[in-house]
């Protein structure tokens, strides 16, 4: 059984099945008048791999929660685990943005990596823990 003092992070990332997407989960970059078309908002961790990305959260969580946060990233379409996750048939039938973040099992967010936010749900977390 996992410790309940310690939260696992797991990033589900496909990046050639999200090549198209944009990170607000709307499907691409083209909103039309009265869209959001993302001009002058680029993100600019967009053009940073969701791998160092991860590396970078886990260091800051890890700085937040010493010894209390696992971070593990997972390209689906590289890791031998991949075929028999359900998150890659989520992530390659486009349902959600890559990524998808799951704390302790669970579902909670797509489409970015949003480190102050997941660093708030951690710290939910180990306050109930």
């Amino acid at each position: 059984m996992a410790d309940p003092a310690v939260v696992q992070v797991t990033i589900y990332d496909a990046p050639t099945a999200a090549s198209s997407s944009c990170a607000c989960g709307c499907g691409g970059h083209h909103h039309g008048p009265g869209g959001h078309d993302h001009a002058g908002d680029e993100d600019p961790m967009a053009k940073v791999s969701m791998a160092f990305q991860a590396r970078a959260l886990a260091l800051t969580l890890e700085g937040a929660f010493p010894g209390r946060v696992r971070v593990e990233y997972i390209n689906v379409l590289q890791d031998p685990r991949g075929p028999s996750l359900p998150q890659t048939a989520v992530l390659c039938a486009g349902a959600y943005p890559t990524p998808l973040v799951y704390l302790n099992g669970r579902g909670r967010f797509a489409g970015a990596l949003p480190v102050e936010r997941i660093r708030e749900e951690v710290a939910r977390i180990l306050e109930t823990a």
